[in-house]
């Protein structure tokens, strides 16, 4: 009995083409996108992008940065604009993850200034603090190999948040959003497989021969899946203000539209998954994967920066990017309404586009499930010659 029962499973899994995929093709693909994404994390491809603003313009200063540069792990961004003005813009921007502003101050390079501002000026962004810890010991470290004969690297280098004070960066803000939009997707994904249970019951059949057909299924499973996610994503945010000190009242209404529209993408792409998958076994298992996978590439897991410049393009793909950089903009860069309206606009053409696709999909398919005859039913053909014993 144990070897039939053996027997029968392998037998299913065999059938199934796209569980074989899920078991043996899958496990080494998510390997090689996890290799890639926690690379930068562990030193293997780690590429801070720097603007730069060189404002003494000397042999030293130029010297200095050649030598700051040869290290593989930088990337020089170039400064259009005013010089320190533009370098604070792109890393409050998030275009670079730390700036370098080498001042016009008199005396040599050579030598830190004896009293007065330091000759370079780090701009960082709070929420990119490794980065900036980073930079730091590396630019000590060109500064005394490029310039044997300067007396030390200390007083060298000022720091300066390119964030105002009002809008801090919070790591309880940057975690919520981040856990939150992570649990969005599998919640989203979790309420979505009733879809696939619904219609292998054939419940969607008879649904679908009704005035409203199969479109009403997916618009109303939509809707609740965007209210429970709202609902979910505030209670993680409520617990961030009440526990932790988050200033959620102050920013209670671009929250809560931020909040909408990542919902409504997480309910729309995990409908449009479902209707693509036959079976709930494949939708469960290939749809937890990919949440994962989405997530890591998104920055819930491991900030972007982080990762390789390749590896972050992709997040821009993904929901989670643009919901964090819209809570980035609100709570901790202090970014007005006309800055969030790109990542509302992203998320709600992500979710409504998948909805429009879900229920093309899910329309298809109901209207052949329809058009096939039931297993073990005669056909209109085969009723003619039925004949009485």
């Amino acid at each position: 009995m144990r070897r039939a029962i053996f027997w029968i499973m392998l037998k299913s899994l065999i059938r199934d083409r796209a569980a074989l995929a899920v078991s043996f093709m899958l496990p080494g693909v998510v390997f090689t996108i996890f290799a890639f994404v926690f690379a930068g994390a562990s030193g293997g491809a780690l590429s801070i992008r720097v603007a730069v603003a060189d404002l003494r313009g000397d042999a030293g200063s130029e010297a200095f940065l050649a030598e700051l540069f040869a290290h593989d792990g930088l990337r020089r961004l170039p400064v259009a604009g005013d010089g320190r003005e533009a370098v604070v813009g792109m890393v409050r921007a998030g275009v670079a993850d730390v700036g370098l502003v080498v001042r016009d101050l008199a005396g040599p390079f050579s030598r830190p200034p004896s009293s007065g501002p330091a000759h370079v000026e780090m701009v960082t962004d709070p929420s990119r603090e490794i980065a900036s810890a980073m930079l730091s010991g590396l630019v000590q470290q060109a500064y005394m190999q490029q310039l044997p004969g300067a007396s030390s690297g200390l007083g060298l280098l000022d720091r300066t948040s390119a964030t105002p004070a009002a809008h801090a960066f919070s790591a309880v803000a940057y975690y919520a959003g981040a856990v939150a939009v992570m649990f969005l997707l599998f919640s989203s994904l979790a309420q979505a497989l009733t879809f696939v249970d619904e219609r292998q019951s054939g419940l969607l059949e008879r649904i679908a021969a009704g005035p409203g057909g199969i479109g009403i299924v997916v618009d109303g499973k939509f809707l609740f899946i965007v209210a429970l996610g709202w609902v979910q994503v505030a209670i993680v945010f409520a617990v961030a203000w009440l526990g932790f000190g988050l200033a959620l009242p102050a920013h209670i209404g671009p929250w809560a539209v931020t909040t909408l529209m990542a919902a409504i993408a997480a309910a729309g792409l995990a409908l449009v998954f479902v209707t693509l998958c036959r079976t709930r076994q494949q939708a469960d298992t290939l749809g937890q994967m990919l949440v994962v996978i989405v997530s890591a590439l998104g920055g819930s897991m491991v900030p972007r920066f982080l990762m390789p410049p390749e590896v972050q393009a992709l997040g821009w793909a993904t929901p989670n990017t643009w919901a964090l950089e819209a809570y980035a903009g609100l709570f901790w860069r202090g970014d007005g309404l006309e800055a969030l309206y790109l990542p509302w606009a992203v998320l709600a053409g992500m979710g409504l586009g998948a909805l429009v696709m879900a229920r093309l999909i899910a329309a298809r398919r109901s209207g052949l499930a329809a058009a096939r005859p039931s297993a073990g039913a005669p056909s209109a053909a085969g009723k003619g010659r039925l004949r009485r014993p």
